[in-house]
């Protein structure tokens, strides 16, 4: 019977031996990985053992956006409630995208509830002056789309800049989005600067 280092079970050599938050060429820790692929186990396993869940890459990006991005709805439940390192949902990519701007986007309602329920703000906006309910209307992202403004009904009386949800779904002929947008209230005459 072998005794010392050598007989460490699997995951008491990872606590002693591994740096959890080791990153690759591209800023990525195990935990990003792990979290754009969907690994739920392992993402787990890497927070239990002292992984950070508030690293970025080198766009900036943390693993609740590459979850919220890739539509794993139990991966970022698990980065905003499983600790010692929670995510901070709120945070901003070199883009100034939250992990709301990436679910909204592509259409992710799971997610964009989860992040909703977990205080994510769907007022921040973009280096280029989009909100999340902009991305989901500039795409066609219906479900997205309602869920934001049935949570969220006072973000058609925000401020318009240059852009507004309901001429980004109408130059992209999202007819749908177009007429919840209109059913909610918002108005049809609203200027943009």
């Amino acid at each position: 019977k072998r005794t010392g280092p050598l007989s460490l079970t699997p995951l008491a050599s990872l606590r002693r031996a591994a740096n959890t938050n080791c990153v690759d060429a591209n800023g990525d820790t195990p935990l990003h990985h792990a979290a754009l692929n969907g690994h739920r186990e392992v993402v787990e396993i890497l927070l239990d053992n002292e992984a950070s869940a508030n690293v970025m890459d080198h766009k900036g990006c943390y693993p609740l956006h590459l979850g919220a991005w890739n539509g794993h709805s139990a991966i970022c439940k698990v980065l905003l409630t499983h600790g010692p390192s929670l995510a901070k949902v709120n945070e901003q990519n070199y883009q100034g995208e939250t992990a709301l701007h990436s679910a909204a986007q592509y259409d992710h309602a799971d997610v964009v509830n989860i992040l909703l329920m977990h205080h994510a703000d769907p007022t921040l906006r973009n280096n280029r002056g989009e909100s999340p309910l902009d991305l989901a209307a500039q795409y066609g992202r219906l479900d997205a789309v309602q869920l934001l403004l049935r949570k969220h009904p006072t973000l058609l009386a925000d401020k318009i800049d240059s852009v507004s949800p309901l001429h980004l779904a109408s130059r992209n002929g999202h007819r749908h989005v177009v007429q919840v947008l209109l059913e909610n209230g918002f108005s049809i005459n609203t200027k943009t600067d």
